[in-house]
């Protein structure tokens, strides 16, 4: 394999550049330096807002951040440049069936802010209470305790119609995977003004219609004046799947899903053994 021709790599996140503990390792990092010294461009491309992008980099900066799923981009100095919103009413709609159901859910904003329903936090506080060994569970309770927000239904319901708020991404979650299959069936009656994906077994993600990872990143290909052939990309979830099926080089990691599996060209070993450093060591800062 040779990648001479690779001149920027976007990677996801959560499964992908950072490591079990949802940290960026050395490793992870090292390799970035080495991609960014032999003259190419380092992306972030994450389902995560732009503030909890940050956290795990602990200030190793990229030089662009396609965030909440392609819905916000970011230059390098975290100015926004784009978004995309989800109509209100549709916000509103899926905001009150989903209070129907036993489920975690948040609202982000274009202001990288999280939202919860404060009629409801209780019962999410009860849900996050649960078995240490679930995935991403101390992630979860993390941003609940100190990165969301609440607001009383009528408040936040009357902020989104007038405006003030602008959503960007409705975010699920259950500890069990196999409650999510009712829960994305429920949802499908807004199919057409909220495109329903994934990044992760626990969770599914609503954000506006046409909004991908990919799509996001086109801002940087014009930009550079990049063709698809000379960017790869790195993922491992089905949020990840336009950019793996649209990049030149498209990277699954070896914990990606079954979907992802079958677009990549190629594999890297499992995220928790800095899978990412391992591919770009071996085949394109050797």
């Amino acid at each position: 394999m040779t990648f001479s021709h690779i001149k920027a790599v976007a990677f996801d996140m959560d499964g992908t550049l950072l490591d079990g503990r949802s940290e960026l390792s050395q490793e992870n990092r090292a390799a970035c330096e080495a991609l960014r010294a032999s003259g190419r461009k380092i992306l972030i491309s994450t389902g995560r807002t732009y503030k909890s992008a940050q956290l795990p980099l602990d200030g190793f900066a990229f030089d662009g951040y396609v965030c909440s799923n392609g819905a916000t981009v970011y230059e390098a100095d975290g100015s926004m440049v784009h978004y995309h919103k989800l109509e209100a009413e549709a916000v509103i709609g899926i905001l009150e069936k989903l209070h129907e159901l036993p489920l975690y859910y948040e609202m982000h904003d274009i202001k990288s802010n999280r939202w919860i329903v404060k009629e409801d936090r209780q019962r999410m506080e009860e849900m996050i209470g649960e078995d240490e060994l679930i995935e991403g569970i101390n992630w979860r309770r993390f941003t609940f305790y100190t990165m969301t927000a609440s607001a009383s239904r009528e408040e936040l319901f009357a902020r989104i119609r007038s405006g003030e708020l602008e959503i960007v991404k409705i975010f699920i979650w259950h500890a069990r995977p196999e409650a999510l299959i009712g829960v994305r069936h429920e949802l499908e009656r807004w199919a057409s003004k909220a495109l329903i994906t994934t990044s992760g077994p626990h969770n599914l993600e609503m954000i506006p219609p046409g909004v991908s990872k990919w799509e996001g990143l086109q801002y940087f290909c014009r930009k550079w004046e990049l063709s698809a052939e000379e960017v790869m990309a790195f993922g491992d979830s089905d949020n990840d799947l336009e950019m793996l099926t649209y990049a030149g080089a498209s990277v699954a990691m070896e914990n990606s899903s079954a979907t992802i599996e079958r677009v990549a060209k190629f594999r890297a070993g499992n995220h928790i053994e800095n899978g990412v450093a391992q591919f770009i060591n071996q085949y394109i800062v050797k």
